[in-house]
């Protein structure tokens, strides 16, 4: 959705255009449960998946509910040994720190490095290894590794809002699309048959476990312009 480090006017745009023309919208982050309650706030998204599936937000009416990817009661223990393993992996790899964001999550935490910070790809790799080995499920974006107890992830976040608020089928996600840039939207390449990166997800290619489907012709935001385009496109046939 991001063009550089903003959403253009433009973006927001073809985003109500989708909604108007009664296409459900649902957003799926490694961004904190803050930035997702935000979200949903200013945008006519049906739900938003943050923190790489630990908290989701759908709409009931006017009231904004929380669909977590732990049982809330044991988050008070995974936090305590979310940030252990935060600084064994500081004390390991010179230069690491918790992303900015990471006071405004609920379920997972951020080591930066690629965002404020600016670590190596070994380093980075290094940070994963750490925190898989402490039993977290650790997975690198194009700016933060995220991680957190190793029980959710972006896809089984989006089969929760396919059975739970569009009352679909979770095991057939013929008939949804979705859009993505970065190494952690691997399982959502591999689980959704109609999968489409915008192009800039070319920087991550070899790395991908999952590769999309497509790719548009444009990166960032616009890539996601194209693709809108099209499904309306599509609509009006």
């Amino acid at each position: 959705m991001t063009t550089g480090d903003r959403i253009e006017a433009s973006t927001y745009e073809a985003l109500e255009r989708l909604g108007e023309a009664g296409v459900p919208v649902v957003m799926v982050t490694g961004r904190p449960a803050g930035f997702g309650y935000a979200f949903m706030k200013m945008t006519p998204v049906l739900a938003v998946v943050t923190e790489n599936g630990g908290v989701t937000f759908v709409r009931e009416g006017r009231k904004l509910t929380k669909i977590y990817g732990v049982p809330p009661a044991s988050l008070p223990e995974w936090r305590r040994r979310m940030n252990d393993a935060a600084v064994e992996v500081m004390s390991k790899v010179p230069g690491a720190r918790l992303s900015s964001d990471s006071k405004y999550r609920e379920v997972d935490l951020a080591i930066d490095w690629n965002e404020e910070c600016s670590l190596s790809k070994e380093d980075a790799d290094h940070c994963v290894r750490v925190l898989s080995k402490a039993g977290f499920l650790a997975v690198r974006s194009s700016v933060h590794i995220n991680f957190g107890p190793p029980h959710f992830d972006k896809l089984s976040a989006c089969m929760t809002v396919v059975r739970q608020v569009l009352g679909g089928d979770a095991n057939d996600l013929s008939q949804y699309v979705f859009v993505g840039d970065a190494l952690n939207d691997a399982p959502m390449f591999g689980g959704f048959p109609t999968s489409v990166g915008v192009s800039n997800i070319r920087a991550w290619w070899d790395e991908l476990a999952f590769k999309p489907a497509y790719l548009t012709e444009r990166p960032e935001g616009a890539g996601l312009r194209e693709l809108i385009g099209h499904i309306m496109t599509l609509r009006a046939r």
